[in-house]
């Protein structure tokens, strides 16, 4: 078992493949941590050497106080030793088993005295249980991808490493997938290291996260910083923010989130039930006083966290009942005036609101 003070995943790597090098240092705590960057950082290629994939040329990798590489001592624990479970984006399910055999593949392969997880309960959790005796073959993106986070959880793994697992959904389905990750880590508390290039996905899941890029580290703390990085450079990752939300509907068809009711357009879903909302960041305005004659049925009165401007953009955090980030442009920022404390309104219409059960 790890100490107390110790960080649960230590690592010290370096890596050369063909004209790429990867040369990164991180320590992670028992959490969720997010690895993100563009395409070609070498997010995969580390998560391919945590997981015992890829040897790497140099340095040691520690799990939970135990040395699983080590180009020093020697040492490279294989991969089935290490019990660190990798969800990549095709899920890459058996195509000729049914929903409830590739689920229970892991688990039967895992000693009955490590089995933490009962294989049921976690169907439950995902709310795929309806689709036990189904082929892959006929499950949506979105189902297949919960049917291999549920295999991989079945095995009761000490590190759950993950892949760019929702790149390929659609934002419902995107937002669906972050949801079930939160659930299940909040549950089973396994620890996480999610990769991905979108920074909305990032700031919804994970507290931290290592900004790679080229094969080195960028930076690493809090994940809202990243916005910053964003601000002032093409390189790290120029896709849309979304604010992700978990809220509850109202008698009355709103979203409660927290002591907030963001107005939402007519659906069919039922009081009280669990809802995640999505809200771009390109898709709110803010004004100084509040507006009068406007098409946007959201306005909520708020007061201006931090300001992040750089010369490719700039966003404002604003805590209006809850904290939203808007993007703006630095014209914007200057004409208005914006800085921390500034009273400001939130504004956005129900159509740019992307709502997914839970």
């Amino acid at each position: 078992m790890a100490s107390s003070d110790a960080p649960f995943l230590d690592f010290d790597i370096q890596l050369h493949q063909g004209d790429f090098t990867l040369d990164v240092a991180g320590q992670f705590e028992d959490g969720i941590t997010a690895v993100f960057g563009p395409s070609g950082a070498g997010k995969s290629t580390l998560l391919a050497c945590l997981a015992g994939m890829i040897t790497p040329d140099q340095g040691h990798i520690k799990l939970a106080d135990e040395t699983i590489f080590s180009s020093t001592d020697r040492i490279r624990r294989p991969p089935q030793f290490l019990r660190t479970v990798i969800v990549f984006q095709d899920g890459m399910l058996f195509p000729h088993k049914t929903v409830r055999q590739n689920i229970e593949y892991g688990y039967n392969l895992t000693h009955p005295d490590l089995r933490s997880i009962d294989p049921d309960e976690l169907s439950q959790l995902l709310q795929i249980d309806h689709l036990l005796d189904r082929f892959p073959s006929s499950l949506s993106g979105g189902e297949r991808q919960r049917v291999a986070l549920a295999r991989s959880v079945a095995t009761s793994p000490r590190l759950l490493l993950l892949d760019e697992p929702v790149a390929s959904l659609d934002i419902r389905l995107r937002n669906q997938v972050v949801g079930y990750l939160k659930q299940l880590h909040e549950r089973y508390h396994i620890p996480m290291v999610y990769v991905s290039h979108s920074l909305s996905d990032v700031m919804a899941l994970a507290p931290n996260a290592l900004a790679l890029d080229q094969g080195q580290v960028r930076s690493f703390g809090p994940a809202i910083d990243l916005v910053a990085e964003i601000a002032s450079s093409t390189r790290v990752g120029r896709d849309n923010i979304d604010n992700l939300y978990v809220g509850t509907v109202t008698p009355s068809g709103s979203i409660r989130i927290g002591d907030i009711e963001i107005i939402a357009q007519p659906n069919n879903y039922r009081p009280d039930q669990p809802v995640t909302i999505s809200i771009s960041a390109s898709d709110i305005m803010l004004a100084l006083e509040h507006p009068q004659s406007i098409s946007a049925r959201n306005i909520l009165p708020g007061v201006v966290q931090r300001i992040e401007a750089g010369d490719y953009a700039a966003f404002a955090f604003v805590d209006a009942g809850t904290e939203f980030v808007v993007e703006l442009t630095s014209d914007a920022v200057q004409s208005l005036n914006l800085k921390r404390g500034t009273d400001v309104y939130v504004l956005f219409k129900t159509s740019s609101i992307t709502i997914t059960a839970e």
